[in-house]
């Protein structure tokens, strides 16, 4: 389901009439249109609603699967799906028990629903899953727990696990005397790996409701190229140093809903990418998540931004112990326009360095290709932070049209930036933008058109304030390496900021009455080449 000229408008056409044939299982609509699967919905008598409500459901208990994890289910659980899927489509029900398995292939008109209690556990063998083709980097392996392609109108839904019992595919880590886990330090993967666990290309009308999926072997959920997704109350739970484990992936999907939905993970819970053989991503909206990870909350592009993404809506979500709430990043030449920000808050009390609350970064690719980010507004964010909003694009980008709008900024301490900067060596941080890398402000641009920073409120921390317990971690380490930092915080400050910071810039409108520096002997803003420039307060 490649794209092509005609198939957005025939999906938005689609969309209303297939609302019209919706099967409803457990409170989710799928849209199957070949046939009603809900009972009650012939005009025959009792005995044929009641036929088809039982053919319609098919347990795989009453097929012979195992529930003690200790016997391989594959053949079980896929014979269910087949044969619903032969008879029309219908929900295949996990029961309360645990079901070893290796790869289920999903299928058209199939509902898979975990009942409370039940676990999907992944076997440790990789042998037990069927290979598949790799993708364009080491996290799209070919193993997978679930596997789609081309398929319409399914769903992953109830209120039990899938497990992808993660940990048998990293590599062994530093334990301390106890047996526990040296903090921190990034667990690695091994080179075979089930990632991503849950891996669904091609398709439409997919929805995953209410499962929590944990451990993953790499990334959790994985969707390409696919249309008109739904993914609600999913909770994804991982270790925060787990390897590459980023707990929703969306490469070149368009109409996508993600809401209400709790992650703790490593790497970013909800990432919007374009990758080398996927579409244009568009008209997503991301709302009311819990998110924890050391990495982006909520991320659009970086090293995966090589087509446009547009359109995309992101409101009420907060945000604990995430060293980057909100990023965009424009790195393989693509576009990223039409983004809004809304009512998020957090803290970014990560144990790491150089943590950004908001980051937005243009640079050029290895090929010589450039793209850009415009047409932003970030608005109303509240964020404890030790860390700068960060802002930076390569000559011939573009960074145009951005808003940064009713922020408060809390500073229960003020890391210094310029002894770390010059040696960053993550591919998220502006290295060939090493001013403005090191510039002591809590908001930092380097090169833009087009600036708007209003009513902007930062609290420094007190001179003699003490630094909050929670926030003297004994190490730090630094994303990109393993190098590991050890801090003195007898004091909160041990540099002072501006409240601004700005390099370069075409048309600047600042509006901040309240915001202050954190030193009388220094100016609230900086400010050098800029140009077209209205400074009201």
């Amino acid at each position: 389901m490649k794209d092509n000229e005609g198939r957005d408008a025939t999906n938005r056409r689609n969309f209303l009439s297939n609302s019209l044939q919706t099967a409803v299982f457990g409170g989710v609509a799928l849209g199957f249109a070949s046939q009603q699967l809900v009972a009650g919905q012939h005009d025959s008598g009792e005995s044929d609603k009641s036929d088809e409500s039982a053919q319609s459901r098919l347990s795989i208990i009453d097929l012979g699967a195992d529930a003690t994890g200790t016997k391989l289910a594959t053949a079980v659980i896929q014979k269910a799906i087949d044969q619903l899927a032969a008879a029309g489509g219908g929900t295949v029900v996990i029961p309360r028990g645990t079901f070893l398995t290796g790869t289920i292939f999903l299928k058209s008109h199939i509902q898979l629903e975990l009942q409370l209690g039940a676990t999907l556990l992944g076997s440790p063998n990789i042998d037990d899953y069927t290979p598949m083709t790799w993708g364009h980097n080491k996290d799209r392996q070919p193993w997978h727990l679930i596997y789609a392609d081309n398929i319409e109108n399914a769903a992953i839904t109830g209120l039990g696990t899938i497990d992808g019992n993660g940990e048998y595919f990293w590599q062994p880590y530093e334990r301390d005397e106890q047996g526990r886990m040296v903090e921190p330090r990034w667990i690695k993967a091994k080179d075979k790996k089930i990632s991503p666990l849950i891996d669904i290309n091609n398709s439409r009308n997919i929805r995953i409701h209410d499962v929590t999926v944990k451990t993953g072997g790499g990334w959790n959920i994985h969707l390409f190229d696919c249309d008109e997704v739904q993914i609600r109350g999913v909770r994804i739970t991982n270790s925060v140093y787990s390897p590459n484990s980023d707990a929703i992936d969306l490469s070149g999907c368009r109409d996508v809903s993600v809401s209400d939905c709790y992650i703790r993970t490593c790497d970013d819970a909800i990432c919007l990418k374009t990758l080398p053989d996927s579409r244009t991503t568009e008209r997503v909206a991301i709302n009311n998540c819990v998110i924890e990870t050391f990495c982006v909350g909520v991320k659009l592009g970086a090293t995966e931004s090589y087509q446009d993404m547009r359109d995309v809506s992101i409101a009420n979500c907060t945000f604990k112990g995430t060293s980057r709430f909100f990023a965009l990043y424009s790195k393989n030449g693509g576009m990223l326009e039409n983004i809004t920000v809304t009512n998020i808050s957090g803290d970014t009390n990560a144990k790491l360095v150089l943590s950004r609350p908001i980051q937005l970064m243009v640079e050029k690719a290895k090929d010589g290709s450039i793209g850009g980010i415009r047409n932003v507004v970030i608005d109303n964010m509240v964020c404890h932070t030790d860390g700068r909003i960060l802002i930076t694009c390569d000559d011939q980008g573009v960074m145009e049209n951005i808003i940064l709008r009713n922020m408060v900024m809390t500073y229960p301490r003020v890391e210094d930036p310029q002894p770390l900067a010059a040696g960053a060596t993550s591919n998220q941080f502006p290295q060939s933008h090493l001013a403005a890398g090191a510039a002591r402000a809590a908001v930092v641009v380097d090169n833009a058109k087009n600036l708007m920073i209003e009513n902007l409120i930062v609290n420094w921390p007190a001179e003699n304030a003490a630094v909050p317990q929670a926030w003297q971690h004994l190490e730090r380490i630094e994303n990109g390496t393993e190098r590991i930092h050890r801090y003195d915080y007898s004091k909160p400050k041990f540099a002072e900021f501006h409240a601004v910071w700005v390099n370069n810039v075409s048309g600047l409108y600042l509006n901040n009455p309240f915001v202050q520096s954190s030193s009388d002997q220094l100016e609230k803003y900086q400010l050098m080449h800029v140009s077209q420039q209205a400074v009201i307060n």
